[in-house]
């Protein structure tokens, strides 16, 4: 039996938005990252010039949006989601990666237009809107239970 990850329909919903504002992922992904002392949960979405159209005299091998969720239990996180940007490299590592200047929970369509800005200016827009409580509620819930 497969199972769906909490975030997943979250990370999709991202996927999605940027795919309407003409932004396509190369690639989306939801997993549990465990790599570390206490696993989180992790999603990652890859932009390139080739797939998404982003400026490739700005982000030449594209750029990486993160979200994490963390329980709360690891010292150097508090408990809850945040996201991350952060420019690709040649090899397919990254760069170290800054906070995008929205909620953890942004409205998939919010974070679209703020990754726009940050793909043609070099500068992220910050917006505030959260994700609508009957999409995100359900959201939360599946988290709080896979975390407890």
């Amino acid at each position: 039996m497969t199972r769906t990850l909490p975030h997943s329909p979250y990370i999709a919903a991202v996927g999605a938005a940027l795919t309407e504002a003409k932004m396509e992922p190369e690639q989306t992904d939801a997993f549990v990252e465990d790599s570390y002392d206490v696993a989180y949960l992790r999603g990652v979405v890859t932009l390139t010039p080739e797939t998404s159209g982003i400026p490739a005299d700005r982000y030449p091998h594209g750029l990486i949006l993160i979200w994490d969720w963390h329980t709360g239990r690891d010292k150097y996180y508090d408990r809850g989601p945040a996201w991350q940007w952060a420019r690709l490299n040649e090899d397919g590592s990254n760069r170290d990666p800054e906070p995008l200047p929205v909620p953890g929970f942004v409205a998939p369509a919010m974070l679209a237009a703020t990754v726009a800005t940050l793909a043609h200016t070099g500068t992220a827009t910050p917006m505030g809107s959260l994700w609508h409580d009957h999409l995100r509620a359900p959201v939360e819930a599946a988290i709080a239970e896979w975390a407890a």
